[in-house]
């Protein structure tokens, strides 16, 4: 039997002794999978997937990348394995696109060694699979939101991880904008990577999703876009009365 490429054993994660964000969760995440998770604001969407990328400590249970316990992974390793998007990256106003986009190839090269033929390739390609080549010379100053949420996911693909987790990448977009990042989230499955990501944007993000985690209250639900919807119970928890 294969192992999932991420399995959550019994994980709760807290910023006190006294309060739990999240409590006893047991999930799979399988390769080649995208997952959408939904939730109101405040019930740990965020904490759950800075869990999974090393960057919110948990106090008790497991998260197990690739069958290795996460707190095992160094760093350099882990940014093999996962990619993390973030709509809150916060970046030099005066960095070029190809510059920032180029940051997604550290694991490999480090920070003191120049760029390789092959981190050109993957930058160039990342580039054009975001369909922002024309951006490379601009300054992250000078960008749309729309734009500047492709560049993030553009030096997520540069990254060539296996895994691509995203937290909120539709915040302050318009429909057009939106529109093109869930079909980018769509077409990273086609090329075979697994994509996590978080959206107030339920119905859209249901319609590309294989599974949905809906956190509650400190726990997470796991069913299928079409089970939600079916479920009176699960949509209001979303939609409200």
């Amino acid at each position: 039997m294969s192992h999932p490429l991420l399995h959550i054993r019994d994980l709760s994660v807290s910023y006190s002794t006294k309060f739990e964000i999240l409590s006893n969760l047991n999930l799979r995440l399988n390769s080649n999978e995208l997952i959408a998770i939904i939730g109101e604001n405040g019930a740990g969407k965020s904490t759950l997937l800075k869990s999974i990328c090393g960057l919110t400590a948990y106090h008790k249970g497991q998260i197990l990348l690739f069958n290795k316990e996460l707190k095992k992974w160094n760093r350099a390793e882990l940014a093999k394995k996962v990619a993390y998007v973030s709509s809150n990256d916060r970046v030099k106003s005066s960095m070029t696109v190809e510059r920032f986009v180029g940051f997604g190839r550290y694991p490999y090269s480090g920070w003191m060694v120049g760029q390789t033929e092959q981190d050109k390739e993957q930058i160039k390609s990342a580039l054009e699979v975001c369909k922002i080549a024309y951006l490379k010379s601009k300054h992250m100053s000078q960008l749309s939101d729309g734009e500047r949420q492709k560049v993030y996911l553009a030096k997520a693909i540069a990254q060539n991880t296996e895994l691509i987790i995203m937290d909120e990448p539709t915040t302050h977009l318009d429909i057009k904008s939106s529109t093109s990042i869930f079909k980018l989230i769509e077409s990273q499955k086609v090329a075979g990577r697994t994509v996590l990501f978080s959206s107030h944007q339920v119905d859209r993000a249901l319609s590309i999703a294989d599974k949905v985690w809906l956190v509650d209250c400190g726990r997470v639900i796991e069913t299928t876009p079409d089970q939600f919807f079916e479920s009176p119970e699960l949509k209001k928890k979303i939609y409200g009365e």
